[in-house]
Protein backbone atom coordinates (compact mmCIF):
# COMPACT_ATOMS: atom_id res chain seq x y z
CA UNK A 1 0.00 0.00 0.00
CA UNK A 2 1.42 3.38 -0.99
CA UNK A 3 1.94 6.09 1.61
CA UNK A 4 0.26 9.51 1.73
CA UNK A 5 1.40 12.47 -0.32
CA UNK A 6 4.88 13.95 0.06
CA UNK A 7 6.95 16.94 -1.04
CA UNK A 8 10.70 16.44 -1.41
CA UNK A 9 12.79 19.61 -1.26
CA UNK A 10 16.30 19.74 -2.73
CA UNK A 11 18.38 22.88 -2.19
CA UNK A 12 21.10 22.94 -4.85
CA UNK A 13 24.14 25.09 -5.49
CA UNK A 14 26.57 24.15 -8.28
CA UNK A 15 25.46 20.50 -8.36
CA UNK A 16 25.47 20.03 -12.15
CA UNK A 17 27.38 16.74 -11.87
CA UNK A 18 25.02 15.26 -9.27
CA UNK A 19 21.55 16.70 -9.80
CA UNK A 20 20.32 14.62 -12.76
CA UNK A 21 21.10 11.33 -11.06
CA UNK A 22 19.64 12.54 -7.77
CA UNK A 23 16.40 13.64 -9.42
CA UNK A 24 16.06 10.39 -11.34
CA UNK A 25 16.56 8.27 -8.21
CA UNK A 26 14.12 10.32 -6.16
CA UNK A 27 11.48 10.40 -8.90
CA UNK A 28 11.56 6.60 -9.37
CA UNK A 29 11.42 6.00 -5.62
CA UNK A 30 8.48 8.35 -5.10
CA UNK A 31 6.58 6.97 -8.09
CA UNK A 32 6.82 3.46 -6.64
CA UNK A 33 5.91 4.36 -3.05
CA UNK A 34 3.60 7.39 -2.92
CA UNK A 35 0.18 8.14 -4.33
CA UNK A 36 0.97 11.84 -4.72
CA UNK A 37 4.32 13.57 -4.73
CA UNK A 38 6.28 16.58 -5.87
CA UNK A 39 10.00 17.31 -6.06
CA UNK A 40 11.00 20.93 -5.48
CA UNK A 41 14.51 21.91 -6.53
CA UNK A 42 15.70 25.29 -5.30
CA UNK A 43 18.65 26.43 -7.40
CA UNK A 44 20.37 28.87 -5.07
CA UNK A 45 22.03 31.01 -7.73
CA UNK A 46 24.25 28.28 -9.20
CA UNK A 47 27.03 29.39 -11.52
CA UNK A 48 27.19 26.08 -13.38
CA UNK A 49 24.55 24.22 -15.42
CA UNK A 50 22.44 23.06 -12.45
CA UNK A 51 19.36 25.04 -13.49
CA UNK A 52 19.37 24.00 -17.16
CA UNK A 53 19.95 20.35 -16.22
CA UNK A 54 17.02 20.47 -13.79
CA UNK A 55 14.78 21.84 -16.51
CA UNK A 56 15.89 19.11 -18.92
CA UNK A 57 15.02 16.46 -16.32
CA UNK A 58 11.69 18.16 -15.66
CA UNK A 59 10.87 18.09 -19.37
CA UNK A 60 11.58 14.37 -19.38
CA UNK A 61 9.87 13.35 -16.13
CA UNK A 62 6.94 15.74 -16.00
CA UNK A 63 5.13 18.30 -13.90
CA UNK A 64 5.77 16.55 -10.57
CA UNK A 65 9.14 18.33 -10.61
CA UNK A 66 9.16 22.04 -9.76
CA UNK A 67 12.24 24.20 -10.27
CA UNK A 68 12.59 27.39 -8.21
CA UNK A 69 15.54 29.71 -8.76
CA UNK A 70 17.26 32.42 -6.75
CA UNK A 71 18.82 35.15 -8.86
CA UNK A 72 21.96 34.99 -6.73
CA UNK A 73 23.36 32.77 -4.02
CA UNK A 74 21.40 33.53 -0.83
CA UNK A 75 22.52 30.64 1.36
CA UNK A 76 21.42 27.16 2.38
CA UNK A 77 18.85 28.40 4.89
CA UNK A 78 17.33 30.76 2.34
CA UNK A 79 17.07 27.93 -0.19
CA UNK A 80 15.33 25.71 2.36
CA UNK A 81 12.94 28.51 3.30
CA UNK A 82 11.95 28.93 -0.34
CA UNK A 83 11.47 25.20 -0.86
CA UNK A 84 9.89 24.09 2.41
CA UNK A 85 7.27 26.82 2.50
CA UNK A 86 6.39 26.27 -1.16
CA UNK A 87 5.63 22.59 -0.52
CA UNK A 88 2.02 21.48 -0.93
CA UNK A 89 1.81 17.89 0.27
CA UNK A 90 0.97 16.21 3.61
CA UNK A 91 4.56 15.24 4.40
CA UNK A 92 7.55 17.49 3.70
CA UNK A 93 11.06 16.09 3.43
CA UNK A 94 14.38 17.66 2.61
CA UNK A 95 17.79 16.35 1.71
CA UNK A 96 20.83 17.59 -0.19
CA UNK A 97 21.42 17.37 -3.93
CA UNK A 98 24.86 15.77 -3.63
CA UNK A 99 23.75 12.11 -3.75
CA UNK A 100 25.20 11.20 -0.33
CA UNK A 101 22.05 9.48 0.92
CA UNK A 102 19.98 6.55 -0.32
CA UNK A 103 16.48 7.93 -0.79
CA UNK A 104 14.95 4.49 -0.21
CA UNK A 105 15.75 4.87 3.50
CA UNK A 106 12.95 7.44 3.63
CA UNK A 107 10.52 4.49 3.77
CA UNK A 108 11.52 3.77 7.38
CA UNK A 109 10.73 7.38 8.23
CA UNK A 110 7.26 7.21 6.69
CA UNK A 111 6.49 4.03 8.65
CA UNK A 112 6.76 5.88 11.97
CA UNK A 113 5.84 9.49 11.11
CA UNK A 114 2.18 9.00 12.14
CA UNK A 115 3.37 8.82 15.76
CA UNK A 116 5.66 11.86 15.58
CA UNK A 117 5.78 15.42 14.31
CA UNK A 118 9.15 15.02 12.62
CA UNK A 119 11.64 12.23 11.98
CA UNK A 120 15.30 13.13 11.51
CA UNK A 121 18.28 11.12 10.34
CA UNK A 122 21.71 10.66 11.86
CA UNK A 123 24.59 9.63 9.62
CA UNK A 124 25.99 6.11 9.86
CA UNK A 125 29.56 5.76 8.62
CA UNK A 126 29.85 9.48 7.98
CA UNK A 127 31.87 10.14 4.82
CA UNK A 128 33.54 13.42 5.77
CA UNK A 129 37.09 14.49 6.61
CA UNK A 130 38.22 13.96 10.20
CA UNK A 131 38.43 17.70 10.88
CA UNK A 132 34.84 18.22 9.79
CA UNK A 133 33.62 15.35 11.97
CA UNK A 134 35.56 16.84 14.89
CA UNK A 135 34.11 20.33 14.45
CA UNK A 136 30.62 18.83 14.14
CA UNK A 137 31.09 16.96 17.41
CA UNK A 138 32.23 20.15 19.17
CA UNK A 139 29.32 22.05 17.66
CA UNK A 140 26.80 19.44 18.82
CA UNK A 141 28.24 19.60 22.33
CA UNK A 142 28.06 23.40 22.32
CA UNK A 143 24.46 23.46 21.11
CA UNK A 144 23.53 20.88 23.74
CA UNK A 145 25.06 22.96 26.52
CA UNK A 146 23.68 26.33 25.42
CA UNK A 147 20.23 25.37 24.15
CA UNK A 148 19.60 21.96 25.71
CA UNK A 149 19.11 20.41 22.27
CA UNK A 150 20.08 16.74 22.51
CA UNK A 151 20.09 15.00 19.13
CA UNK A 152 22.71 12.70 17.57
CA UNK A 153 23.34 14.59 14.34
CA UNK A 154 22.00 18.14 14.16
CA UNK A 155 23.13 18.87 10.62
CA UNK A 156 22.09 15.65 8.92
CA UNK A 157 20.12 16.77 5.86
CA UNK A 158 17.60 13.93 5.92
CA UNK A 159 14.55 15.26 7.74
CA UNK A 160 10.82 14.52 7.41
CA UNK A 161 8.10 16.80 8.77
CA UNK A 162 4.37 16.61 9.06
CA UNK A 163 2.91 19.70 7.40
CA UNK A 164 1.18 20.83 10.60
CA UNK A 165 4.52 20.72 12.44
CA UNK A 166 6.43 22.70 9.83
CA UNK A 167 3.70 25.33 9.67
CA UNK A 168 4.38 26.13 13.34
CA UNK A 169 8.03 26.89 12.59
CA UNK A 170 9.92 29.57 10.68
CA UNK A 171 13.37 30.08 9.15
CA UNK A 172 15.08 33.35 10.00
CA UNK A 173 18.70 32.65 9.12
CA UNK A 174 19.96 32.21 5.56
CA UNK A 175 22.97 30.00 6.23
CA UNK A 176 23.89 26.53 7.49
CA UNK A 177 22.47 27.22 10.98
CA UNK A 178 19.08 26.34 9.52
CA UNK A 179 19.10 22.69 10.72
CA UNK A 180 19.75 23.84 14.27
CA UNK A 181 17.17 26.60 14.00
CA UNK A 182 14.43 24.23 12.84
CA UNK A 183 15.19 21.72 15.59
CA UNK A 184 15.31 24.42 18.28
CA UNK A 185 11.95 25.77 17.18
CA UNK A 186 10.47 22.28 16.96
CA UNK A 187 11.63 21.69 20.55
CA UNK A 188 10.11 24.96 21.76
CA UNK A 189 6.85 24.12 19.98
CA UNK A 190 6.77 20.74 21.75
CA UNK A 191 7.05 18.80 18.49
CA UNK A 192 7.54 15.09 19.05
CA UNK A 193 10.76 13.88 17.41
CA UNK A 194 12.16 10.52 16.34
CA UNK A 195 15.75 9.79 15.21
CA UNK A 196 16.69 7.05 12.70
CA UNK A 197 20.14 6.14 11.41
CA UNK A 198 20.80 6.54 7.66
CA UNK A 199 23.84 5.49 5.65
CA UNK A 200 26.10 8.31 4.52
CA UNK A 201 27.61 7.73 1.09
CA UNK A 202 30.82 9.16 -0.40
CA UNK A 203 30.39 12.22 -2.60
CA UNK A 204 31.08 11.17 -6.19
CA UNK A 205 31.28 14.59 -7.82
CA UNK A 206 31.92 18.16 -6.78
CA UNK A 207 32.78 19.31 -3.28
CA UNK A 208 31.05 20.52 -0.17
CA UNK A 209 30.18 24.22 -0.01
CA UNK A 210 30.94 24.42 3.73
CA UNK A 211 34.03 26.54 4.43
CA UNK A 212 36.09 27.42 7.51
CA UNK A 213 34.59 30.90 7.79
CA UNK A 214 31.15 29.36 8.34
CA UNK A 215 32.31 28.66 11.91
CA UNK A 216 32.27 32.40 12.63
CA UNK A 217 28.87 32.84 10.99
CA UNK A 218 27.54 30.02 13.19
CA UNK A 219 28.88 31.68 16.33
CA UNK A 220 27.03 34.82 15.27
CA UNK A 221 23.84 32.79 14.91
CA UNK A 222 24.26 31.34 18.39
CA UNK A 223 24.60 34.84 19.82
CA UNK A 224 21.49 35.88 17.86
CA UNK A 225 19.30 33.04 19.11
CA UNK A 226 20.50 32.80 22.70
CA UNK A 227 18.54 35.82 24.05
CA UNK A 228 15.55 34.94 21.85
CA UNK A 229 15.47 31.48 23.36
CA UNK A 230 15.45 32.91 26.85
CA UNK A 231 12.45 35.04 25.95
CA UNK A 232 10.85 32.12 24.04
CA UNK A 233 9.99 34.44 21.17
CA UNK A 234 9.79 31.98 18.31
CA UNK A 235 6.73 32.53 16.19
CA UNK A 236 5.07 30.40 13.52
CA UNK A 237 5.22 33.10 10.82
CA UNK A 238 6.66 31.48 7.71
CA UNK A 239 7.97 34.77 6.44
CA UNK A 240 9.99 35.59 9.57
Amino acid sequence: MKAKSISVVLPAYNEALNIAGELGDIFNFLKDNFNEFEIIVVDDGSKDQTYSICNSVKNELGKSIRILKHGHNKGYGAALRTGLFSAKKDLIFYTDADNQFDISELLEFTKVIDNYDLVIGYRLGRQDAAIRKFTSAVYKLLIGIIFGLKVRDIDCSFKLFKRECLERLSIERDNFFVDTELLLKAKLNNCKLKEIGVRHLPRKFGRSTIRFWHIFATLSDILYFWPKLKRSRYGSNKEA
